[in-house]
């Protein structure tokens, strides 16, 4: 039986994954902090885990403001589980979860092999620690995460902090840029297909369609029956995945739309 270790329990992804799979898998959450590696060691020892799917991390926000800390927490504990994982004699399946925040902005969709050029302190760390899992474990997977959304998000993530806005009245200061957005539900299916299907490989997970971010903002509001402040500038990104390579394993997607309002 698959018995799966996730790290970063509390996290907005970890929840979902938990509460949807705990009946599916043998799921042991680390609830302690991942710097602690005396504690990390001997969990993962004690549990004899097959899976170990790391959600822990410290947000871009918190990355900008404690930039020793990130460093711990988004690179050096990584480096530290790895290496204790290549000493075991049944070495676990690693999940990571990183972002696509590793690329630049592209008019074209971005595959896996596309150009890296991170631009702040958090995906630099996130590809940092992409390229030392490659180089120094075997049996892993890389999952580039494109914008998520759901339920019971945090506010520093775009639509809950839009909806904030727009219910408060705040100025929205916004551009044309187009994103890709994925459902927290579509993530965590992600990861259970993963797991199921022994993909070892760096996946892009997305929903594989660009948003406008404006046209999200006055979807939002339609539904908030609230007229929005807009601020729009002319300045056009786009972020888009180009998801072929997860579809060639046989995975399939569902439509976003219809949980935007949520």
């Amino acid at each position: 039986m698959k018995h799966i270790c996730i790290t970063g329990f509390n996290s907005f992804i970890g929840k979902n994954f938990y509460k949807k799979y705990k009946k599916k898998f043998k799921i042991s959450p680390y609830k302690d902090n991942i710097n602690n590696i005396i504690k990390i060691k001997k969990f993962i020892y004690k549990k004899k885990i097959t899976h170990l799917v790391n959600f822990a991390g410290l947000s871009r926000l918190k990355c900008e403001n404690n930039k020793s800390e990130c460093s711990n927490t988004n690179y050096k504990s990584i480096k530290k589980i790895i290496s204790f994982l290549n000493k075991l004699n049944d070495k676990p399946h690693f999940i990571f979860i990183s972002t696509s925040h590793v690329y630049n902005y592209s008019r074209t969709k971005l595959k896996e092999t596309s150009k890296t050029n991170p631009k702040n302190m958090y995906a630099k760390l996130k590809l940092r620690s992409e390229n030392y899992i490659k180089r120094n474990y075997k049996n892993y997977t890389i999952l580039r995460l494109f914008n998520i959304y759901g339920p019971n998000q945090p506010n520093n993530y775009f639509i809950p902090d839009i909806k904030e806005k727009i219910k408060k009245g705040e100025i929205i200061n916004i551009d044309k840029s187009i994103r890709d957005f994925i459902h927290v539900s579509e993530v965590s299916k992600v990861i259970k297909f993963v797991i199921d299907m022994n993909i070892y490989e760096t996946l892009n997970v997305g929903s594989g369609k660009g948003y406008s971010l404006i046209k999200i903002v006055r979807y939002l509001s339609k539904n908030l029956q609230k007229k929005p402040i807009l601020i729009a500038k002319n300045k056009t990104t786009k972020l888009v995945a180009d998801i072929s390579l997860l579809k060639s394993y046989g995975f399939k997607t569902k439509t976003n739309e219809k949980y935007i309002n949520i």
